[in-house]
């Protein structure tokens, strides 16, 4: 949308970038390298603090052993620390590494949880936290969260709602279960040692879980039920524990079985998404009919489903199935937007659909089988990633125009979609047009609405660690602050709220800030209240 504030705002943000050599660069061909060496890195997580700061964590497969490092971009896309990034362990690896975590704290401090073989032969339970400048709050080696000798994977980490540190992960073998331990500001382990056991049934091995905050230092948790072997229920459960990891009294000590209609894939993680009003929401995919299908379903703060037993399916269109629902909360709406793979029997014909679901009756808003984002062709479309962004959802897709034998090079795409499916940008941004091999296709919602992608790229033979922001107005490159109307300075005032109402007023293009272009109405003012909400960057 032209404005002339806008680009006022553009060219001084601009100008002062170059001073500052911010690394957020405006050509999807090339991208904002995160680390390039000649080793390979992997498994990568991406976490945006409050500030507009990034965080990207990656194992790197060096000759002499897989070492654990961050790095954090600034809200310009600055390196913090030197190449190739900061080394937070190079304590043994076994000779394949699994799944880990890494988010932000409510201080923009970077949380990590992973397993290693430091103990011994198995892999045991490690967190970190790690300040902007690179202070390890917790010590050089952070602390041991679980020290056994049996095989622990997976771990997941996050920041309960008193400010406490919350670790959960799946013990497998002897004494399967859920555990979960909890640390304070400094480090200090708060409950057991070793943990809590906060679920188990007999030889039932959960695994896939997933964690999020609720009121009072609680945490809800969904998993797996049982991963044991081919043949388990390995259904989708979700429970409320407290902050000592015992049964919630606000659930009565009940676990929900989210879904039992059929046991979801082997390896399948089903996505748990919080809700503002403290709602949870689970979306999955399994083979009930036969095919492939992605089922939502949302239970409130007390323990209550809100929908039909066994989930609300996604799509009803005939003749196709259905997999990797990724979900996020539309802003304006407040409805669920869910993007999914859409495919033939065969999985060789496929495109990417979107659908809305009401949140309070579960009406499927686009239809029986939402609306079309890439076509249906035999062009291979990777699992999308979605979180809000500014008027809408943004999902990022990666798409594979010459798919077949031996050629896996992809192209990433970010679309932002409104309410009613249709994009806000009338196209979907080229977010990186380098035609090389993706993995870890990581996406995560920055403060103004904007988002932030990364991924892994063999653009240089091996595979580095790259990463793309999108700005709150679809372009590419530094963050423009739209909310700063009134002689901007990157400060945030009440005369940047008058000079709104003014443009607004008049019908001025500097207040047009949401789509459909053309029209001022209420979306425009909510646009201009997140992002004045968010400062800037």
């Amino acid at each position: 949308m032209p404005s002339v504030h806008r680009s006022i705002a553009s060219i001084a943000v601009l100008t002062v970038s170059s001073v500052a050599h911010a690394q957020w660069v405006d050509d999807p061909a090339v991208n904002t390298p995160v680390v390039q060496t000649t080793q390979d890195q992997d498994v990568i997580k991406l976490a945006v603090a409050s500030d507009a700061t990034t965080w990207v964590g990656w194992f790197d497969f060096q000759p002499g052993g897989i070492e654990v490092r961050v790095q954090r971009l600034d809200a310009g896309g600055d390196a913090t620390f030197p190449a190739p990034g900061l080394l937070v362990s190079d304590n043994p690896q076994d000779t394949f590494v699994v799944d880990w975590d890494l988010r932000a704290d409510a201080s923009g401090n970077c949380m990590l949880a992973f397993v290693d073989t430091r103990d011994g032969g198995d892999f045991d339970v490690h967190a970190y936290l790690i300040a902007p400048d690179g202070t390890f709050l917790w010590g050089p080696d952070g602390v041991t969260v679980s020290d056994n000798d049996e095989f622990e994977a997976d771990p997941r980490i996050i920041q309960n709602s008193l400010g406490d540190y919350l670790v959960v992960w799946p013990r497998f073998d002897v004494d399967p279960g859920l555990y979960a331990q909890r640390l304070n500001a400094a480090g200090a382990i708060q409950l057991a040692p070793g943990g809590v056991r906060f679920y188990s049934s007999g030889a039932q091995e959960p695994a896939f879980a997933e964690v999020i905050p609720a009121p009072g230092g609680d945490f809800l948790c969904s998993f797996v039920k049982d991963t044991s072997n081919f043949a388990s229920d390995r259904h989708v459960m979700l429970g409320r524990y407290t902050a000592d990891a015992g049964d919630s009294p606000a659930w009565n000590g009940n676990l929900l079985t989210i879904s039992s209609a059929a046991s979801v894939p082997i390896a399948h993680r089903p996505r748990l998404l919080a809700d503002p009003t403290d709602d949870a929401i689970l979306a999955w995919h399994d083979t009930r009919t036969g095919d492939f299908d992605c089922y939502l379903q949302m239970v409130d703060a007390f323990g209550s489903i809100r929908w039909a037993p066994n989930g609300l399916p996604v799509s009803l269109e005939a003749a196709r199935q259905q997999l990797d629902p990724a979900v996020a909360i539309d802003p304006i709406t407040s409805d669920l937007m869910v993007v999914y793979r859409n495919t033939d029997a065969a999985q060789n014909i496929q495109g990417l659909n979107v659908q809305r679901v009401a949140r309070v009756s579960g009406i499927r808003v686009l239809g029986s089988a939402g609306a079309v984002l890439t076509p249906y062709d035999n062009q291979y479309d990777a699992p999308p990633r979605v979180v809000p962004c500014l008027g809408g959802v943004a999902a990022l897709c990666e798409i594979q125009p010459n798919s077949g034998i031996g050629n896996f090079n992809g192209l990433l795409e970010v679309h932002r979609i409104q309410g009613d499916g249709t994009l806000i940008d009338g196209a979907p941004i080229n977010v990186c047009t380098t035609a090389s091999m993706k993995g870890r296709n990581s996406l995560a919602a920055a403060p103004g609405g904007a988002v932030i992608a990364a991924w892994t790229d063999d653009r240089d033979a091996g595979e580095d660690v790259y990463a793309q922001r999108v700005n709150d107005d679809g372009s590419l490159g530094p963050p423009v602050c739209v909310a700063d109307l009134a002689e901007p300075s990157g400060q945030l005032d009440f005369s940047d709220v008058i000079a709104f109402l003014v443009a607004f007023s008049a019908m001025e293009p500097a207040a047009d800030l949401a789509a459909p272009e053309g029209t001022f109405d209420f979306s425009d003012v909510l646009a201009f209240l997140l992002a004045f909400g968010a400062g800037c960057p």
